[in-house]
């Protein structure tokens, strides 16, 4: 009789089994062979003969009071550049003192296949610690790797005895990318979706109990879904702190040529995450690397799959042209308060190579990954807008951002603005673009005193524009509103852009134009946007005292920052002089 290859256990708790793994023959005895009418274990997995006879392995009988203390720890199920294979993976943790060895138990992604991906010889996990195995279908770069992926979509997850009965098993939501779900803390009931990944090593600390035996026969609840973590970074009242490695070369490279990306690597919360790619931006607001840069960071540059918090760029402006420090925050506020498909923006602290680089804000970058925050579909056409308005010939200045390049209802929309006639050319524009959507844009940048861009600017300029394919209209979308809150006195009427001179020159038009202005005016007052300017403007101001590379002083901030306050102050009035009254109630 051949003895059982096992590892010494080396403790009192596996006493009860060591005897079948002396080598001794007196003290092996045969290995069970289950009658034909055997039925399932008792915590519901397959009968033991179940097992494909090919993967049959010589294994230690191990105690469940022993092996079913394993637990199936943390998982990513979409790895971007967390690790350098890119590859799912599954950590096991073991809490006891006991080495457990791994050879003839299984890992499947489906609970009617146990035996899916047999795990072979020299596999073991420590005694108290930690064991991690790839997902990664490629069983023949060694022992440690699975013959299987996870979908980031959702799924299940379960390791399995020789028997066919399960130790652990999990089912779990739609994961992040390059976020884990852990217990935490190590062996615990309480899944998290952790930041600070931790591949072979201890979870981080959570208030989770400790997993008792009896609750391993019973499937666990689900690993919820990630859900949309980029509030993390975005949210509103966020003070983002943000840390840059750049080395040497690349930061000499951004001198010579500072619209090319260069890798980086990004620090958050004390994680290192990267190479990410890095360039400057900014056109009036444009300055060097060695001075107070506005950035843009693109996640996915070299690696497709990477994503930061479901993110794939940061855009990082300076407020060169924004001598308060927080017009963009608020003005981008009241953007989306009135329902408008708008950027999230907050500030920022950015660090780049151990120097304080200042205050920032940070604005969410307008993507397919943002429209898909306000449109059902994602897909179609987005254009930025950068000194061109809609008129024939020009539409091909519009700069493709994402989605086909068809530029088809743009060019129907400009030709049915040629017309001499108002009405005529409304009526027909309504077929190519959402007018409601764009008089609500118009009355938001009035409210605001978005003079700077769409449709006050000369060109057009500081906007996107979106072809839903649902509706299959063009949409607006508000972008460099730095410039707000600085002329109250600036008439709201005199505007450049042919499509809101069109509806200037149309009666009904301009009346609900009108009425929207008084209804996003009544948006900002319900929210007390001046009691919301004096919140930032305290919650910012040791930052801006700390900001040496900011290119104003810090009297000139509180300066405009008092011009904000009057210029909300006095918002009612000056539109009054300017608006006929409302000829409605307001609508939210």
């Amino acid at each position: 009789m051949t003895p059982r290859n096992c590892s010494v256990l080396g403790t009192a708790l596996a006493a009860v089994w060591l005897a079948g793994c002396t080598g001794d023959p007196s003290m092996v005895g045969p290995t069970p062979t289950p009658s034909p009418d055997a039925g399932p274990p008792p915590d519901g997995g397959p009968p033991p003969d179940a097992r494909p006879q090919s993967d049959a392995l010589v294994v230690p009988e191990v105690p469940r009071e022993v092996d079913g203390r394993l637990t199936l720890n943390e998982l990513m199920a979409s790895n971007g550049i967390s690790t350098a294979s890119g590859a799912d993976w599954v950590e096991l943790y073991n809490p006891t003192d006991v080495e457990l060895s791994l050879a003839g138990y299984s890992l499947t992604d489906d609970l009617t296949l146990p035996f899916k991906a047999v795990l072979p010889v020299g596999l073991a996990v420590p005694p108290r610690g930690h064991l991690v195995l790839w997902l990664d279908n490629q069983p023949a770069l060694g022992a440690d790797h699975v013959a299987f992926t996870l979908p980031e979509t959702g799924g299940t997850l379960a390791l399995a005895r020789s028997d066919g009965s399960y130790i652990d098993r999990v089912s779990y939501g739609r994961q992040e990318t390059d976020l884990s779900a852990a217990r935490t803390p190590d062996g615990s009931q309480l899944w998290t979706i952790a930041w600070h990944v931790s591949p072979g090593l201890a979870n981080p600390a959570g208030t989770g109990a400790p997993m008792e035996l009896e609750d391993l026969d019973v499937p666990p609840e689900a690993i919820p879904a990630a859900g949309d973590l980029s509030e993390r970074i975005l949210g509103y009242d966020v003070m983002l702190e943000l840390t840059l490695e750049v080395s040497p070369a690349s930061a000499a490279a951004l001198e010579v040529a500072p619209r090319t990306y260069v890798p980086a690597t990004i620090v958050y919360d004390g994680r290192s995450y990267g190479p990410v790619g890095l360039r400057l931006k900014g056109q009036n607001s444009f300055q060097p690397f060695s001075q107070k840069p506005s950035l843009r960071i693109n996640v996915d540059e070299y690696r497709s799959k990477a994503r930061f918090f479901g993110l794939k760029d940061l855009t990082l402006n300076n407020m060169d042209n924004d001598f308060s420090m927080m017009h963009e925050r608020l003005a981008y506020r009241v953007a989306r308060e009135v329902g408008l498909p708008a950027s999230r923006a907050n500030h920022a602290l950015l660090t780049v190579n151990g120097q304080f680089y200042g205050l920032y804000t940070n604005v969410e970058t307008v993507k397919r990954v943002m429209i898909a925050r306000h449109f059902a579909n994602s897909a179609g056409p987005l254009y930025e807008g950068t000194d061109v308005d809609l008129v024939p010939g020009t539409i091909e200045r519009f700069e493709h951002e994402s989605g086909p390049d068809d530029r088809a209802m743009l060019r129907g929309l400009a030709d049915a603005l040629t017309s001499p006639e108002p009405e005529q050319a409304l009526f027909v524009a309504g077929f190519y673009a959402n007018l409601d959507q764009f008089r609500r844009f118009w009355a938001m940048s009035s409210v605001v005193g978005q003079f700077d861009g769409f449709p006050y600017s000369n060109p057009g300029d500081d906007y996107f524009v979106y072809i839903d394919p649902d509706s299959n209209l063009v949409h607006f979308l508000p972008w460099g509103m730095d410039e707000t809150f600085y002329s109250s006195s600036h008439d709201v009427k005199q505007v450049h852009s042919v499509l809101a001179r069109q509806c200037s020159a149309s009666p009904a038009c301009f009346e609900d134009y009108a009425n929207q202005v008084w209804d996003v005016l009544a948006t900002t007052e319900r929210i007390d946007l001046l009691a919301e300017r004096d919140r930032v403007a305290a919650q910012i101001a040791p930052w801006v005292a700390l900001d040496l590379r900011k290119p104003y002083s810090t009297a000139e901030v509180l300066t405009y920052q008092a011009g904000v306050r009057y210029f909300l102050l006095n918002r009612r009035a000056q539109l009054t002089t300017m608006l006929p009254a409302p000829t409605r109630e307001p609508r939210p």
